[in-house]
């Protein structure tokens, strides 16, 4: 094989590691596993969240126990996705798809409201003792809407299996997350 295509597939390897560590992220939040989410980061990365700016493993201490207050249930989903790789090193930009129940506060009148939201991330990315994981992350809004919750989960709905913010979620079962 020649350098080039060596080199080629080399790239398309980090490429395709970087974007399972992406799927492992929005994994993570949406089954609200801290553990799963802390190893998409290293240790001495950092997030710009606005809400939360600061030390990615405290973010990740901060964030899941966040969600599960605040939200009572949301999906995300990864696409758009654009990588510059440098060594062991890598630029991104993604996309990001979520929706969201939120509870209300009291204070705003309580209640259930729907959040859909379309965001990027800017992230930088390290190989290091061959893992790719997050050295920083920087979130962009790029718009959001809210409206009055009126999901269901009666008629047709109950038959479903459902999704679930812990380790007892199918995917684990399945042998998808770990």
């Amino acid at each position: 094989m020649s350098t080039d295509a060596s080199a080629r597939i080399r790239a398309l390897a980090d490429e395709q590691a970087i974007h399972a560590q992406m799927c492992h992220y929005i994994q993570a939040i949406d089954r609200c596993d801290v553990e799963l989410l802390k190893s998409t980061f290293h240790p001495d990365g950092s997030v710009i969240f606005g809400v939360f700016d600061g030390n990615a493993m405290d973010f990740c201490a901060w964030d899941i126990p966040f969600i599960r207050d605040n939200l009572l249930m949301g999906w995300h989903r990864v696409g758009n996705i654009s990588i510059v790789l440098d060594g062991d090193r890598a630029m991104a930009e993604s996309y990001m798809l979520g929706n969201a129940a939120a509870a209300l506060p009291a204070e705003y009148g309580g209640g259930v409201i729907n959040c859909p939201d379309g965001l990027r991330y800017h992230d930088v990315w390290e190989k290091r003792d061959g893992t790719w994981r997050m050295f920083s992350r920087k979130l962009i809004m790029d718009w959001n809407a809210c409206w009055p919750f009126s999901g269901s989960t009666e008629g047709i709905y109950a038959s479903f299996d459902t999704g679930r913010r812990d380790r007892s979620d199918p995917a684990y079962a399945l042998g998808i997350l770990r």
